[in-house]
């Protein structure tokens, strides 16, 4: 039987299913698909050298940001917030200044009485490792060092506090 769909049509049905599908599975972290974290060492802006894995067996709670980013600097109240209610109830809370200097960072926590630690990622090697194709964006961390929530984009606290739950 004859296909009463038009020849483009179906072109661009196909064209779309393929770019969509490679999609919609990359995102899968985002719903549940649990992949291993990317081990990396940083200083942090003390000089003190972090390193991810020393962090196995807590929940990380890992953010990627940049003072010039509007909705970076819309979250940070929450992530500040955050960070207060939850430092001693075993989140950690570790946020990646995306390629700015550390003075520029210093001077941006000191002005907003931010007190989360903040790793510099000058040369933006462990933002590119992550993929973090935008800024801001936040991942999800359980014990096991797996990757339990991945979100692109400025998060709510009531976002941010869901994500820490699906971890427990």
């Amino acid at each position: 039987m004859r296909s009463t769909v038009p020849k483009q049509t179906r072109i661009k049905l196909i064209l779309l299913i393929l770019v969509c599908v490679p999609l919609i599975l990359s995102g899968c972290s985002a719903i549940g698909f649990k992949q291993e974290a990317k081990d990396f060492t940083l200083p942090d802006t003390n000089g003190d050298m972090i390193t991810l894995s020393d962090y196995v067996g807590e929940n990380i709670y890992l953010n990627f940001w940049a003072s010039w980013c509007d909705p970076c600097t819309e979250e940070m109240p929450s992530i500040e917030k955050i960070y207060q209610e939850y430092n001693d109830k075993g989140l950690v809370l570790l946020t990646i200044n995306t390629g700015e200097d550390k003075a520029t960072v210093e001077e941006y926590m000191k002005s907003n009485g931010y007190t989360f630690p903040v790793l510099l990622d000058l040369e933006m090697e462990v933002s590119r490792q992550y993929k973090t194709a935008s800024i801001p964006v936040s991942f999800f961390i359980n014990k096991e060092g797996k990757i339990v929530t991945k979100k692109e984009g400025l998060m709510t606290e009531e976002e941010m506090r869901d994500a820490i739950e699906k971890l427990q």
